[in-house]
């Protein structure tokens, strides 16, 4: 069981970080010569990287929890959840810009935002292996 909740947080980590990825390039080279079809394009990816988000908590939570809980975490595990907390932050609040603001309140939100969500998802990985190896 620990090894598939494993795969699957692993895959969720790819989903999440490739998906930033592949935005912050739609956003460069499609966006400003056709915006009609980067933003629905974007959208998506976005959709699936929050997804992939939402399986990080509920794997990564499952996982601790079958280890022996946060008692038996290191110090790096702790520097690791203040990354994922940061990208889950900027990811949410994404989330709630794309749902609530006009689309050209929401494009000023998409950069700024990324790049918190891109610096979270590496400091995440970074720390992770730090934390288990």
């Amino acid at each position: 069981m620990f090894e598939t909740l494993k795969i699957i947080h692993l895959l969720s980590m790819a989903v999440g970080l490739g998906g930033g990825v592949a935005n912050a390039i739609v956003g460069a080279k499609v966006g400003p010569t056709a915006p009609q079809l980067a933003g629905p394009v974007t959208l998506l990816i976005g959709r699936l990287g929050f997804a992939g988000l939402v399986l990080l908590w509920l794997t990564g939570i499952a996982m601790v929890a079958m280890a022996g809980g946060v008692a038996e975490m290191g110090a790096w595990f702790w520097v690791k959840m203040l990354a994922a907390l940061m990208l889950t932050a900027a990811a949410v609040a994404l989330q709630v810009a794309t749902f609530t603001l006009p689309p050209e309140r929401r494009a000023a939100r998409v950069k700024p935002l990324g790049m918190v969500m891109l610096a979270g998802s590496v400091l995440s990985l970074v720390f992770a292996v730090l934390a288990f190896g």
